[in-house]
């Protein structure tokens, strides 16, 4: 604490006595009077062409620097101030002990010292530092919100197996029990079969599929490599393919968790219904790993398309939370939403949007194009968000059209 390095002293000045508080920079003391300090968010506005609105994009927090007024006092004043002056001028990091704030290590903006003749054993000063950061927090980007969604769906998917092994048993179950169970788990494979439909005709899921099929009363009886293999189908992606379409991919996992928060138990038995449960919570949490995961590989053409996007994953994540039956899968469930989210929100603030581009009277396509993106490469693109009939003779009075 400051508090701890700092004292206060009386000392006279021309212009009174005041009261100061020790401080120090790069180990050499100093008294200190006033300062202040700033802060706030870093915000760029960029105007939107065709259009009266503008988009904010937030750079993060303001890097605030600390201005100090200090004196040197005592017959040694002169020989601080020339190791201060010394200190000012170097290049690198020194350590401030600054008032309020405590020890930090900071850099030297600016400084100034007032030379007195008629003043003996004090000089004043005003000086300006700007806080160092940590290399690892100057460093973070996008990537360690890339980074961050990966490992908290990595282990969110272990977690989900790890606690379906441990509570998930058939062993000296009644046959009729195991039936319900194994009944249970093939019409839930088959709504997962209708959710994954960008990897429906992949080998490996089809014979994954077809082998806990035909062999699910089996499968059942080893709890890990019966959730190795509801989460394989749930996971598994067409990129080391043919690249996959990640998009999809949050899509198909969202429809699972709603399928999955829809289902409503009713057989005979309370613990054919507690173990199909166990089976239902697996396929959740895992889809919702596999959401989270899938959204910080998705592309997007506008920040409406993130929006949306960003609007069905808390949709379905809220409805998720609300509906878990333990604090666990509650905590879990909103970790993830809120990596997912921060991710999307980064990415909505770089991404254009849309806007209505004015026609003024008879236009046709190509000259629409150019003179919006100076190129014609996104015509196609201007063609599909309009639903153009004639795109050589366009009566309209307005296009929708990118910002940027």
């Amino acid at each position: 604490m400051a508090e701890q390095s700092l004292h206060k002293v009386r000392i006279e000045t021309p212009q009174g006595e005041i009261e100061c508080v020790g401080g120090s920079y790069a180990g050499i003391p100093f008294f200190f009077e006033e300062g202040e300090s700033s802060g706030g968010r870093e915000i760029v506005t960029t105007p939107l062409p065709f259009s009266n609105t503008h988009v904010n994009e937030d750079l993060g927090k303001k890097v605030g620097p600390f201005p100090l007024k200090f004196y040197i006092i005592g017959v040694d004043c002169e020989a601080k101030r020339e190791r201060l002056e010394e200190a000012f001028n170097k290049e690198g990091v020194y350590e401030l002990i600054h008032p309020h704030y405590g020890r930090m290590n900071v850099r030297c903006s600016f400084y100034h010292f007032d030379f007195r003749k008629s003043e003996e054993e004090y000089i004043p000063g005003d000086a300006v530092f700007i806080p160092e950061k940590e290399v690892e927090k100057q460093a973070r980007s996008v990537a360690d919100l890339r980074g961050d969604s990966i490992a908290k769906s990595a282990s969110a998917l272990s977690s989900a197996k790890s606690v379906f092994t441990e509570v998930f048993s058939v062993a000296k179950k009644a046959k009729s029990v195991v039936d319900s169970v194994a009944n249970s788990t093939t019409s839930m494979l088959y709504e997962i079969e209708n959710a994954r439909e960008s990897i429906r005709s992949v080998s490996e899921f089809v014979n994954t599929l077809s082998k806990i099929r035909e062999n699910v009363r089996l499968i059942m009886m080893s709890p890990g490599d019966f959730a190795d293999s509801i989460q394989n189908l749930l996971t598994l992606t067409k990129e080391t393919a043919s690249g996959g379409d990640y998009n999809g991919y949050v899509n198909e996992s969202l429809l699972i968790m709603q399928t999955m928060m829809a289902k409503k138990r009713s057989s005979s038995s309370v613990s054919a219904d507690e173990l199909s449960s166990e089976i239902d919570r697996l396929s959740l949490m895992s889809a919702a790993a596999m959401a989270a995961r899938s959204v910080v590989d998705c592309s997007f053409a506008s920040a409406e398309e993130c929006r949306e996007m960003q609007d069905s994953v808390n949709s379905v994540f809220n409805d998720a939370s609300a509906q878990a039956e333990s604090f666990e899968d509650c905590a879990t469930l909103s970790d993830l939403q809120a990596t997912a989210l921060k991710y999307l929100r980064d990415e909505m603030s770089k991404l254009a949007v849309v806007v209505d581009l004015p026609l003024n009277g008879t236009r046709d396509i190509l000259s629409t194009c150019f003179d919006c993106y100076g190129s014609l490469d996104r015509v196609d693109e201007i063609l599909e968000r309009n639903a153009v009939g004639d795109p050589l003779v366009m009566t309209r009075e307005k296009l929708r059209v990118l910002s940027k």
